[in-house]
């Protein structure tokens, strides 16, 4: 699938306003893929399931491995921290939720697509799990940059 990259408007109980960068991209997920990363181990899904099962009605969601960076210049640095999780879908359109997280540097990120263009939702940072508001917004990039080829000003190919 595409790369999606986003805007990132970030902001805390306390008024901090930071902007940053997030960068991911949607792939399958392994049926067979186990530990302790797979989703399904996770109590709180277990526990949904089992709830699930007492119900008449079934809704069927899709689960996709999301993988990319964020970039918080005033957190980061320059750096780009890796964050991974997953993205359920219902049926089709886009995700209902994605929530990405680093297991090194405690980033959890948890966001909801808005509409085609903008994403809401909260991120949580460092030890001390500042927490921030979050709003993004989606940048379409040139053609040429998905190639790998160098992209003039005017998007096209050098």
């Amino acid at each position: 699938m595409d790369e999606f990259v986003y805007n990132l408007l970030l902001k805390s109980r306390g008024g901090l306003i930071l902007f940053g960068v997030l960068r991911y991209r949607l792939s399958s997920l392994e049926a067979d893929q186990g530990g302790d990363r797979n989703v399904f181990t996770l109590p709180a899904l277990r526990q949904a399931h089992h709830q699930q099962q007492q119900q008449q009605e079934n809704i069927f969601a899709l689960v996709y491995r999301a993988e990319g960076t964020v970039t918080i210049p005033l957190l980061t640095g320059n750096r780009a921290i890796p964050v991974d999780d997953v993205a359920f879908f219902i049926q089709m359109g886009p995700p209902i939720v994605t929530r990405l997280f680093a297991d090194d540097s405690r980033v959890l990120m948890c966001f909801n697509q808005v509409n085609n263009e903008q994403i809401g939702g909260g991120l949580l940072w460092g030890p001390i799990n500042t927490s921030f508001g979050l709003l993004g917004k989606r940048q379409i990039l040139p053609a040429c940059w998905a190639s790998g080829k160098s992209c003039r000003l005017d998007g096209s190919s050098a």
